[in-house]
């Protein structure tokens, strides 16, 4: 496809979407993928994924600065006030099993750059609803039932803020989708309203208050969200950072550490393997937590390559110096099972308990779609852009040939077949 100028590009993402007039916000260019994703017409996918991905690329340097735009606003005074969100309804067509998982490509085409990356989140998009909605919560809700004290805690300080997570959940998606999840009203004596999942034919309490078991919440919660989530308080103990403490979490789909080990741990604890992390992260990620507000909204992603298929993943996702490197052959892997593993982590702090909430989504995209995508150099560049430290830390060492090989077309590794794998742990 020929290259385009930067104003052709802009009018014809304003034409596809539906002729509106787009802001260059915080929001447009994540929100354009999907906007014209949903949009897209029969027999014109492969155009408009290129197009996408065209516009994406092009308008990527003006979007770095309107991040740090939004970086900066996150770091606002701590009177600053945000206004409630307001939930809007999807539309009344939607189903679930036709929403396709938002395209995430958080890889930069060149040198890998340590920064906390955040930008504003849209809150109607603080949790998704898509169609691995079904196969994932399956997975989760045997992982959290066999698994419980192994994969979630809830420290008794932060108790207040677990129970109100738990409402936040329900309320949200009750309101964000109402044809899926429903709030039926008491018709008894109990006076306790009921929500009820549709997609999975569950029905637990409406509200907390009336569940006295905090292990049934984590449960709850785990079983009805595609995302972990993770209660940050200040709250340190005697002998620790002055940092935000990890106090309550559900960890389903770790990649490369055990959660009960990041349990009732600072921030700087939480974070000493991964590389740079004093150096380049450890300042802005505790002045972020100390300066996030009541309804605001911070998104950020990071990606790494897997070849493995577990989404629950304590272990196999991490390396250190001291691990023999053994590197993958290419004509050994399957790249229908090594997949780009990116998270969407979500922000925002709570306005009652005033604790600190963070949402962590898993995607997972099969090598062969970035191929096909046309995506295949500019993740390769990601790859070379790693620092070495990093290139160790995510294994890259071991995988990094293999993949480039496959990705810049010199091999189809062990098959030709090109398939959808289908993940059941």
């Amino acid at each position: 496809m020929s290259q385009l100028s930067d104003s052709t590009l802009k009018l014809l993402a304003a034409a596809l979407i539906g002729g509106s007039t787009i802001y260059i916000s915080s929001f447009f260019i994540p929100n354009l993928i999907k906007n014209i994703e949903n949009n897209k017409k029969t027999g014109k996918n492969k155009f408009i994924e290129n197009l996408i991905y065209n516009i994406y690329e092009k308008l990527s340097s003006n979007f770095k600065k309107i991040t740090h735009s939004a970086s900066a606003s996150s770091s606002s005074s701590p009177d600053t006030k945000f206004p409630t969100p307001v939930i809007v309804p999807v539309s009344n067509d939607f189903n679930y099993l036709n929403a396709k998982p938002y395209p995430y490509r958080p890889f930069k085409n060149g040198e890998y750059k340590m920064t906390l990356a955040i930008r504003k989140l849209d809150p109607n998009d603080f949790i998704f609803v898509e169609d691995t909605y079904k196969q994932i919560t399956d997975i989760r809700a045997k992982a959290i039932d066999q698994f419980t004290d192994e994969c979630s805690a809830c420290h008794p300080s932060a108790e207040p803020a677990l129970r109100e997570t738990y409402d936040l959940v329900t309320s949200f998606l009750t309101t964000r989708y109402p044809m899926h999840f429903e709030k039926i009203s008491s018709n008894d004596n109990s006076d306790v309203d009921i929500f009820y999942n549709k997609i999975r034919n569950e029905k637990f309490p409406f509200k907390n208050d009336s569940i006295k078991d905090i292990k049934e919440i984590l449960k709850i919660i785990a079983r009805t969200i595609e995302e972990d989530i993770l209660i940050l308080i200040k709250n340190p103990d005697n002998d620790q950072l002055d940092e935000y403490i990890l106090r309550s979490g559900i960890s389903i789909f770790p990649a490369g550490f055990n959660p009960m080990e990041k349990f009732n741990q600072p921030l700087t604890n939480i974070h000493i393997p991964v590389p740079y992390y004093l150096q380049k992260l450890q300042t802005s990620m505790n002045k972020f937590f100390q300066r996030l507000q009541i309804n605001e909204f911070i998104v950020r992603n990071n990606w790494s390559v897997q070849t493995h298929t577990k989404l629950r993943a304590p272990t196999g996702s991490h390396a250190t110096k001291q691990d023999k490197v053994v590197e993958l052959n290419a004509k050994d892997l399957d790249f229908n099972k090594v997949f780009l593993r990116c998270e969407k982590q979500s922000f925002t702090r709570l306005p009652n308990s005033k604790a600190d909430l963070m949402l962590i989504r898993t995607y997972t995209t099969p090598l062969t779609q970035i191929r096909e995508e046309g995506r295949g150099e500019h993740l390769c560049n990601a790859i070379d852009g790693l620092p070495a430290d990093l290139q160790i830390y995510k294994r890259k060492v071991f995988w990094g040939e293999a993949v480039k090989s496959y990705l810049r077309n010199e091999t189809n590794g062990a098959t030709d077949e090109i398939y959808k794998y289908q993940f059941t742990e």
